[in-house]
């Protein structure tokens, strides 16, 4: 396979029409640490004319399991995540972030409305990500999905919006069309761990199988990728996926190797 260093690379350019929506599911683990950097990247976007809307979805509350852990104070106690996170955060930045306290539902993705829309997965089961994933099919690409997983020391984000079935097109200008849905890329994402099956997020650190600093690892590897969708307009990498011990950070970048399996082969689509 001809290395990326030699390969032509390609990348993805966004729209600039319309409001940016950024919905993110599951403020838990990795979401609670994600959020704030999110409200930052709505501050710095107004800053530059740019309109952002934040909504944060979590039906779970405030517990003391989780305390020192996710992102979040005693004084938080029993209320719901995604309430409490979002007025703490409306009350720093002056920020209109909304909070919808129940489980991810298709209809909440914001693919009818004009702009760009991204739907940032952080969650551990895998009844949200089919949800996902249900939007990003219906929306056949204009729904797009950053999901963000984790494990021991490890994890891994996976961005797109192409359905299974849907090709990638790469034109002489170096751009692609989009990229494949993380459960395209990730067949496994739909499926129930069965290690974890019983589990949450929250009791698996407390077991200390997970590192401290892995959810926030995780966090800032995808609030990159939401910077780069809202502010650069672009993307040039589709998987990213890093190690704590020891610290590695590799991505795959939009090269025709690296995307080999989604592209139209002779006038057919992946999957037709």
């Amino acid at each position: 396979m001809i290395s990326d260093a030699i390969e032509e690379t390609y990348r993805v350019v966004l729209p600039d029409t319309g409001p940016i929506h950024l919905v993110l599911v599951g403020v838990g683990g990795t979401g609670s640490h994600l959020a704030p950097s999110l409200a930052r990247l709505a501050v710095h976007a107004r800053q530059r004319s740019i309109a952002v809307n934040l909504t944060l979805v979590d039906p779970d509350i405030v517990d003391n399991a989780i305390i020192g852990r996710q992102n979040y104070c005693f004084a938080e106690l029993s209320y719901n995540k995604a309430e409490t996170m979002a007025f703490r955060l409306n009350a720093a930045f002056g920020l209109a972030i909304q909070a919808v306290p129940a489980p991810f539902h298709t209809d909440m993705a914001p693919a009818g409305a004009s702009g760009r829309a991204l739907l940032i997965g952080a969650v551990d089961n895998e009844g949200a990500r089919r949800e996902m994933a249900r939007a990003v099919e219906s929306t056949r690409g204009r729904c797009w999905w950053l999901d963000s997983g984790n494990e021991e020391f490890s994890g891994q984000c996976l961005i797109g919006n192409l359905p299974e079935g849907a090709p990638v097109k790469l034109s002489p200008l170096r751009l692609a069309s989009g990229l494949p849905a993380p459960h395209v890329q990730e067949p496994a994402l739909l499926e129930p761990d069965p290690a974890e099956t019983d589990l949450s997020c929250a009791e698996i650190v407390l077991r200390e199988e997970q590192s401290l600093m892995t959810n926030q690892a995780a966090a800032a590897v995808a609030a990159q990728y939401a910077y780069q969708f809202v502010m650069r307009r672009q993307l040039t990498t589709f998987d990213t996926r890093f190690n704590l011990a020891p610290f590695v950070v590799t991505s795959k970048t939009i090269t025709r190797s690296n995307l080999r399996p989604y592209l139209a082969t002779d006038g057919q689509t992946r999957g037709a």
